[in-house]
């Protein structure tokens, strides 16, 4: 790979002279699609007053026999409810993205003012891409890593099924079993049942409703091998590859402080390992001490509890009803020129809440043993 190190190149003729820079350009296509469906769906209002919301659950009544005439006596007796079950929901989180530019000395690195314009107007387009990043990459670590500590893991048994197979007939075969297991777990959902939330309230879900979140390992499994053997017109599979996310996303929560192996374990939200309060333009500055939610921790390196997860390659996806919400609380972007080292500063401030399922609704992993 050829870097420039800042030295023109000797003129072939006039070795005394120098060969110019033809030209300067700064890509600007950095950031293009990302898993960004999820939090983008998941966007609920917040305010500047206040910051909680809270959701109600409420659970059934009860029928009871009628005695008739004998009833006369319960007119005054009162039958309440039990007291409904309330989940608060708090903007606790806020962050800032903060760059320095000028519109002096820095010119002089540049050959054109379209150049050096063009690198100042994608300098101040990564603020708001790296906002993008944080929200997505910090929500999709989120939905993946994290499951219900009440609702059961509901498991799909490939070990018995594809026993004794191997290549196209073991993939069609374990693709039929997860198509049939699923299947199933639409028809125990849409009964009445107590098992899919977290407050064992009576429930039923109808399968418009209920969302599969699938592990692309799994997805490309069914969709590129599988499908023209085990499709169904029901559209068990539909949207699977829309409804999915990358396989390095899902896994269990690491509770206590976890060193990176390189391999299998990623954080849950953006870590910097660096020297705190280093500026990224310092020598000593190292980019791959600095990781987003859903990369790996880097070897050497220890993530505080509960701020890293471990890979788990046997999540095939990830059940809900509702998605987690995620609430803004305030967006504002700022300026501030210095007259003195003439330099501006622009700042990027938000706040969202901390991230949590909605107890009153499904949000389990479906699982292969």
């Amino acid at each position: 790979m050829a870097v420039f190190n800042g030295t023109l190149n000797t003129n072939e003729i006039f070795g005394s002279l120098f060969n110019m820079i033809i030209s300067q350009q700064v890509f600007t296509d950095n950031i293009q699609g990302g898993y960004g469906d999820l939090v983008d769906e998941a966007r609920v209002d917040g305010s500047l007053f206040g910051d909680t919301k809270l959701y109600y659950a409420t659970n059934t009544l009860r029928s009871q026999a009628w005695a008739n005439d004998a009833e006369a006596t319960n007119l005054l007796a009162l039958d309440r409810p039990k007291a409904p079950e309330c989940q608060s929901i708090t903007l606790d989180v806020f962050r800032q993205i903060r760059l320095t530019d000028d519109n002096y000395l820095s010119k002089r690195a540049w050959s054109t003012e379209g150049a050096f314009s063009s690198f100042i107007s994608v300098m101040i387009q990564w603020i708001r891409e790296t906002k993008r990043i944080y929200d997505m990459t910090l929500y999709n670590a989120y939905i993946g890593a994290n499951k219900s500590s009440v609702q059961s893991d509901y498991d799909i048994d490939i070990t018995t099924a594809t026993t004794g197979l191997s290549g196209e007939e073991y993939n069609r075969v374990k693709a039929q079993k997860i198509a049939t297991e699923v299947a199933n777990l639409y028809v125990k959902m849409k009964n009445i049942n107590r098992t899919f939330n977290d407050y064992g309230y009576v429930r039923s879900y109808s399968k418009d409703n209920i969302k599969i979140v699938w592990n692309t390992k799994y997805v490309n499994e069914i969709t590129k091998m599988d499908i023209p053997t085990i499709y169904h017109k029901d559209g068990l599979f539909k949207d699977i590859e829309k409804n999915s996310l990358p396989e390095t996303y899902f896994g269990n929560i690491n509770a206590t402080a976890t060193a990176g192996d390189g391999a299998t374990i990623f954080a849950t939200t953006e870590l910097d390992f660096n020297t705190p309060g280093l500026s990224m333009a310092d020598p000593l500055w190292d980019p791959d001490k600095h990781v987003f939610a859903g990369e790996l921790i880097p070897v050497g390196e220890t993530a505080p509890a509960g701020m890293s997860y471990t890979l788990d390659d046997k999540i095939i996806a990830k059940v809900m009803v509702k998605l987690p919400p995620f609430m803004s609380a305030f967006e504002t972007g700022t300026n501030f020129f210095n007259p003195r080292s003439l330099t501006e500063n622009h700042y990027l401030t938000w706040g969202h809440n901390t991230l949590e399922y909605l107890y009153a609704y499904p949000f389990f992993n479906i699982v292969e043993i």
